[in-house]
């Protein structure tokens, strides 16, 4: 299974780099108050960053919110136990 995992993170990391280096060209990319000239190889990996950084906090505030209910329920739980 490891080798499996190892063999699938390699062939990934070579599909990456090849299409890292067919598209290195220069891309300009305007934030409203200025623009930036970055590879779009550069521009896709910090974006890529990005959504899994977005995607990462929204799911942390998912269970945040799940472990205050299940604290909640719980202590209700054992309240309701013990009034029996």
């Amino acid at each position: 299974m490891k080798l499996l995992a190892t063999l699938v993170f390699i062939s990934i990391f070579f599909v990456a780099l090849v299409f890292s280096v067919l598209n290195f060209q220069s891309v300009e990319i305007n934030l409203y108050f200025f623009k930036i000239s970055l590879p779009l190889t550069v521009a896709l990996t910090v974006e890529l960053f990005g959504g899994i950084i977005i995607g990462y906090l929204v799911a942390m505030v998912n269970i945040m919110k799940l472990k205050a209910q299940y604290s909640q329920l719980s202590r209700q739980l054992a309240k309701e136990k013990h009034a029996e």
